[in-house]
Parts: structure tokens; C-alpha cells; sequence
């Protein structure tokens, strides 16, 4: 799945298991007529008290649009709005939970959510169908890369977002979707997809005659690690690669224990990632086993779509002097949140902690800076160039001088269909 889908399934979507991790606290239980008093850390004891005259003022106003505003608005939804303002204007992560919102996130978190099959790209003011799971309902159904989707369960998709998209796309396994289509050359129809949890294919691989390794990761998922052992070990015990490439474009994260076990294959010592916030213990996760790939040459490629558990790899590598990190600055979203319910079954999500780099940089909103920066692609390239740039980098400045074919060998994990690597 690419860059669309994963931010969903996988980045925005998985914000609840990766790098931008929710937690429920532990001290907080919903219930219908009453709201848990708040817990106060004893780094905020010596919080200044609330201001009063700021209250005062926003009881006046809310006094006033209660009774001239022109029509009437009840004291449920004022108060709803003033707390989806107060958390809406901290940081993109924050924001004050519906009821039906507050149980998606639930629901995803316990594994009953599940994708459509198919990743929407914006081009040209339309949403284009951008990848199609294999053995998908989607794929079942005809759908196509390049289909145009007007409608999802009726609703218009003009002046969405991708997370908008992404969220219409998403719900429970079992469930359909109504998609809206139209097919070049074609009258427009409706297609209903299944949602289902597809065992996606996290890793995918090729290897040129003159090994050099590309390990194109979507997305740090449970067996992430271990579909990239499966492909690298043979490599290795059979000297078929000199260097690798980890391609990490478009990923946007996924479960930080992922992240911490694939840097163990880099790294047989020192930090990885920290966390750290005002009323948060501090985290720090180290390297704690030889490290499995010793001494094997690591170029890391990534974009500004890369983000979360790939910058927190980036950024431990890149810390150690293990990788050479090419292409352009990270996304930067390194942070954590926390799950507070509250009455009515609703909730609030607030960020509470922040991802460091082993040597203290700061994730969240900077990114990981390349050590090389490349060239935004040609949209219009029939070849992916920036890789090919890539694997010249790592030629030149990691690999003894050899003779350079551009002949390469198409490798996959087991199970997994061979990888295209013009679609990247």
C-alpha cells in the first residue's frame, strides 16, 4: 500500500499504536453521570491556579452567543464547540472526542477496524485511485488504479482532506463501503467493497546485479522485522548484497517497538529513542543485542511523507553515524498521546510526550534533516531516479569502486509477489 493509504491505515490511522502513540489513562474510567476528577503529577503541583478573569470572560461570551445568536444553539453543543477549540488549537493531534469518535478510536485500537482495499491520491482536483490490495474485495470487485472517486456512501469528496478520505474509508470488518465510480471512457457506477483486514506486505525488495539491496518498507508493522530478516539473511549468508538501500518514502510510521527492533539490526549499543514530557516519566529505549547486520553499508531514503516510527529509525541510525540519510526532510511527527474519557462517553486525546533523537533532536515538527538532499521526483519519469541516486550515493561513497550494471534482480520475501520498482 502506498503513500495515501498507509498515512491512514498505518500513520494518521495508526497514531493509536506508532510513533504518535495513544494511550488510555489508566486513571481515568467513563461513566454516564459524573467525570473522574483529573490526576495532577507532582511536576505540576506548582501549576499557577486557574485564571479567573479568563473564565469570567468566557462566561460573558458564551452569555452572549446563547442569546443573540441568530438561531438557537443548546448549552450541549456551545460547550462541545469551546472544548473542541481549546484542544483544536494546541497541535494537529489534540482534539476534544465525540462519542462515535471517541468508539472508532477504541475500535481501531482493539483491532476491529479494517480497510477498504483501496489508496485515493488527489491529482488535478480528483481522487484517484492510487493502489488496489491485492486479493482485496476492492480487486474482486474491478476496480482499477486510476479509477476516479466521486462519492464515498454518498457523501461528495469535494473539500476533504486525505484524512478525511482515508476516515470515510475506513470502519469495521465486515462492513461495506459505497464507492462512487468513474472509469475512463465510462458512465460512472456504484461499487460496494467489503472491509477487511488484508495481510498486507509491510516489505518489499529487489537487488541489482552488482549488489546493491533495496528494502522499500511501507510501514513498521508486527512482522515488519521479521519479513526484513527474511530477506536480508539470505543475502547476507550468501554475500549477495554489498549495501543496502532502506526505502522509507511515503511511510508514515507505525508501532515504535517495530521501529526499535529493526535500529537492533543496525546497532549493538546505545540509545534509540527517548520520550520525554512536563507530566510524563521519561522512556528511553536502547540497543540491547549485537547488532544482526554488522559492517553492511545503509543508505536510508526518505521523503517529506516519511514520518513517525521511520523518523525515529532515521534519526537512531543517522545519530550513530550507522546510515547515510538522502532525499528531503522528514514529516515530523514524533509525539505521544493520551486517551482521557470523560461523561457521556466522549473523550479527550492530548499529547503529552515527545520523540528525541539518541544525540536530543527533537522529532516533532522538524523532521529528520538528510545528510544528502535530493531532487523532488519528475512526476512524468517512467523511471524511479531518485532511488537509482540513491544507490549511486551508496556506490560511490560506501562500496569499494566496481563496475556498475544497471541489470537488476527482482527478490521478495516469502509469500510476497515480486515488488515494481517503478511504482515506489
Amino acid at each position: 500500500m502506498n503513500k495515501a493509504g498507509w498515512w491512514m491505515a498505518c500513520g494518521f490511522g495508526i497514531w493509536s499504536v506508532s510513533c504518535s502513540v495513544i494511550a488510555v489513562s489508566p486513571d481515568s474510567t467513563p461513566t454516564p453521570t459524573s467525570t473522574p476528577p483529573a490526576q495532577v503529577s507532582p511536576e505540576l503541583a506548582d501549576e499557577p491556579p486557574l485564571p479567573l478573569a479568563s473564565l469570567r470572560l468566557f462566561a460573558d461570551v458564551y452569555e452572549r452567543v446563547r442569546q443573540h445568536y441568530v438561531e438557537p444553539v443548546s448549552d450541549e453543543q456551545l460547550f462541545d464547540n469551546a472544548l473542541h477549540g481549546l484542544l483544536a488549537e494546541l497541535d494537529p493531534y489534540s482534539e476534544f472526542l465525540d462519542a462515535k469518535s471517541y468508539d472508532t478510536i477504541l475500535e481501531f485500537t482493539d483491532g476491529e477496524m479494517a480497510r477498504s482495499g483501496v489508496t485515493l491520491k488527489q491529482t488535478n482536483d480528483q481522487w484517484r485511485i492510487e493502489r488496489v490490495e491485492p486479493d482485496s474485495s476492492a480487486m474482486r470487485a474491478g476496480l482499477v488504479v486510476g479509477d476516479v472517486v466521486v462519492r464515498i456512501d454518498g457523501k461528495t469528496l469535494r473539500n476533504l482532506s486525505q484524512q478525511d478520505i482515508d476516515q470515510l474509508l475506513m470502519g469495521a470488518v465486515g462492513s461495506t463501503v459505497r464507492l462512487q465510480v468513474s472509469s475512463q471512457g465510462q458512465r460512472s457506477r456504484e461499487v460496494r467493497v467489503l472491509r477487511q483486514i488484508v495481510d498486507a506486505q509491510a516489505v518489499e525488495s529487489e537487488r541489482s546485479a552488482d549488489g546493491i539491496g533495496v528494502l522499500k518498507i511501507h510501514a513498521f508493522q508486527t512482522k515488519t522485522g521479521a519479513q526484513i530478516q527474511a530477506i536480508l539473511d539470505p543475502w547476507t549468508q550468501q554475500d549477495q548484497v554489498r549495501g543496502i538501500v532502506l526505502d522509507l518514502r511515503d511511510n508514515p510510521g507505525g508501532l515504535l517497538s517495530s521501529a526499535v527492533e529493526v535500529a537492533n539490526y543496525f546497532l549493538d549499543q546505545g540509545l534509540i529513542v527517548s520520550t520525554r514530557g512536563r507530566g510524563e516519566p521519561e522512556q528511553r529505549y536502547q540497543a540491547l543485542s549485537q547488532q544482526r547486520y554488522a559492517g553492511l553499508p545503509v543508505i536510508m531514503l526518505m521523503n517529506r511523507y516519511s514520518a513517525s516510527a521511520s523518523e525515529v529509525l532515521a534519526g537512531a541510525l543517522q545519530d550513530h553515524q550507522r546510515a547515510l540519510i538522502v532525499g528531503q526532510t522528514s514529516y515530523g511527527k514524533g509525539s505521544v498521546q493520551k486517551l482521557w474519557p470523560i461523561e457521556n462517553g466522549r473523550a479527550i486525546k492530548l499529547t503529552v510526550a515527545r520523540y528525541y533523537t539518541p544525540n536530543n533532536r527533537m522529532i516533532e515538527g522538524r523532521g529528520i534533516q538528510p545528510d544528502i538532499r535530493l531532487p523532488l521526483p519528475d512526476p512524468s519519469a517512467q523511471h524511479d531516479v531518485v532511488l537509482q541516486q540513491a544507490m549511486d550515493i551508496l556506490r560511490q561513497r560506501l562500496l569499494p569502486v566496481t563496475p556498475v550494471t544497471t541489470m537488476s534482480v527482482a527478490t521478495a520475501a516469502p509469500n510476497t509477489p515480486p515488488s515494481n520498482p517503478q511504482k515506489k
